[in-house]
């Protein structure tokens, strides 16, 4: 039998234009070796199984390559790269620092740093789980760090950054590894797939990258086991069976009912899910990240969010032109909810039961809120036609709900009705009503309605409400304590100190703007005044507090200028 070696060993980058995912690193790494700026120490952080390891390797090889190629990456062909690939080379030193953590193994190091490569010009010293090592170790570690011998270079990994301490973090140079996003692991998939003679459908590689979180050995791992499980063809199907991961098939079903309604069938669907083996917190997960993609589905901008197939992206595409902003946006809202407190509740399946009612009622909230808003917008009970004598055109206010405009409710006034009375020519010679009604919106733009101070006090308290619940309370305080008061169509507000003074003019064109709207006239004007103090004036500033209190005591004056005082501000 054939020795296997695994996807992650045999795939491995030999080159840095090979490595998945890190550009950013290796573009780095490669002008520092082209330029011959080659640090002493680098630290290389980042998850597992993106290529922190594999990327030190490829340093090592590369600076000690006597043919470097023009875009800066080692030859293969002379007789440092041969030794290399090889496993022969004595130029570059492993220690695992989870097993090799304490002063002595790092003496052992430092030892073995004084003596100089007998091949290439470098030795490159890579300290895996770097965060591992003992405070005696870090500490036993500084000085040879900080000033190693001309031709030794380290290479620090870790997944824990956090852990390594300050005086190693400030003699290296640190490079971040990003997570693989998932559309490069799929690439890198199907290149391992053509080169195995492995046939495959997309929506299997598409999983197993999802499954990896990231990490590119994870997925090459997957990628084995799901080879062995199936044999030479990957499926979806198989893929999702093995791996035990929900199938889209079962959200978009699920999505499908909930968009109409269908209770029953939601319920099902759940239930069969939870027969199959799924964990409740997992499904509820899954769903509301099928609705997320669902909501970046919905415009050309976003959809580049989607890590899935194209196949799947067109289903994605297809389902969102179903669903409704507003109803993705309050599912997401309830899926956070029911998240939020799965671990926390007795029940734990009856609290994603009640999600799933609630996202399966929405359209058909939504649908009889339309409903209840057309009939509170009707005319009631209709009045039989009478007999009217030939008039003008009348207008009156009704009895029905306030009606929005723009953003807020018209203060002091509902629906506006016309109604227009006139005698129809016909052979019967009956009159007939015509009921009108139009928007107050259109309406306002013709019409200014007469200001009195009960609408305006209304429309101030309004205003300061709202900036109330935007967390503005100091200018509710104000508003509510001044005095109101109008003069033909000039709306004065009347404040007691010159701070509050400038809190209002500086909002003072928002807020005459936001009080035309909401009293229906064009033509008022908004001015701010601050009252006259009678009897004893009032102080609000530290010097206005000190000049009071000399002029009762004279003698403060002396005191202060004696010591030569300050007034605090």
């Amino acid at each position: 039998m054939d020795n296997f070696i695994v996807s992650a060993r045999k795939y491995r980058p030999q080159h840095f234009n090979t490595v998945v995912g890190q550009s950013h690193i290796t573009n780095t790494l490669k002008q520092a070796i082209k330029n011959g700026k080659v640090a002493q120490a680098y630290l290389f952080c980042g998850p597992r199984g993106v290529g922190k390891t594999t990327c030190a390797r490829i340093f090592a090889k590369t600076i000690n390559c006597t043919n470097l190629t023009p875009e800066g990456e080692a030859c293969d062909a002379c007789e440092s790269c041969v030794s290399f690939d090889s496993g022969a080379s004595l130029n570059v030193y492993e220690l695992d620092a989870a097993s090799n953590n304490s002063v002595e193994d790092i003496r052992n190091l430092v030892d073995q740093v004084r003596f100089a490569p007998q091949l290439g010009d470098y030795k490159v010293y890579v300290i895996d789980e770097v965060h591992m090592l003992s405070n005696a170790a870090f500490n036993a570690f500084l000085k040879t760090l900080e000033e190693p011998p001309k031709h030794a270079k380290f290479i620090l990994a870790t997944t824990e950054k956090h852990k390594i301490i300050p005086t190693i973090l400030s003699r290296c140079q640190v490079f971040s590894f990003n997570r693989i996003k998932a559309e490069d692991i799929t690439e890198q998939l199907v290149h391992i797939a053509n080169s195995e003679h492995i046939t495959f459908e997309p929506e299997a590689l598409s999983v197993i990258s999802q499954k990896a979180d990231g990490g590119l050995r994870d997925a090459c791992s997957i990628f084995d086991q799901m080879v062995t499980f199936t044999g030479n063809h990957l499926t979806y199907k198989e893929v999702v069976e093995n791996l035990h991961v929900l199938d889209y098939d079962y959200y978009f079903k699920l999505t499908d009912a909930a968009i109409n309604g269908r209770l029953p069938e939601v319920m099902v669907t759940f239930d069969d899910i939870l027969k199959k083996g799924f964990d409740g917190h997992n499904f509820i997960i899954g769903f509301g990240e099928h609705l997320r993609n669902l909501l970046v589905s919905k415009d050309q901008y976003t959809v580049q969010l989607l890590e899935v197939s194209e196949n799947l992206k067109q289903r994605f595409a297809q389902q969102a032109q179903l669903c409704a902003t507003p109803f993705l946006l309050k599912s997401l809202a309830v899926i956070n909810k029911c998240d939020i407190h799965y671990k926390a509740a007795k029940n734990q399946r009856l609290q994603v039961e009640m999600a799933l009612m609630q996202i399966s009622y929405l359209n058909t909230a939504s649908q009889d809120a339309e409903k209840k808003n057309e009939l509170s917008n009707g005319f009631g009970s209709q009045a039989q036609p009478k007999e009217l004598e030939q008039g003008p055109a009348s207008v009156k206010f009704s009895s029905q709900p306030i009606i929005q405009t723009s953003s807020r409710p018209v203060v002091g006034f509902t629906e506006l009705k016309i109604k227009s009375q006139f005698l129809l020519q016909d052979t019967a010679k009956h009159a007939q009503t015509v009921v009108e009604t139009i928007d107050v919106k259109e309406y306002a733009n013709s019409v200014d309605v007469e200001l009195s101070i009960e609408r305006v006090a209304n429309a101030v308290k309004q205003f300061a409400e709202e900036k109330s619940k935007m967390g503005n309370k100091q200018l509710y305080a104000t508003l509510t304590s001044s005095n109101i008061s109008l003069q033909q169509s000039t709306i004065v507000i009347m404040l007691n100190n010159e701070v509050q003074m400038q809190m209002l003019t500086s909002i003072k064109q928002d807020m005459l703007d936001e009080l035309r709207n909401m009293l229906i006239n064009k033509q008022a004007q908004l001015e701010i005044k601050v009252s006259e103090l009678q009897g004893e004036v009032k102080a609000y500033k530290p010097q206005d507090k000190f000049k009071l209190m000399a002029e009762k005591n004279p003698s403060l004056l002396e005191l202060k200028k004696r010591f030569d005082l300050d007034i605090e501000y």
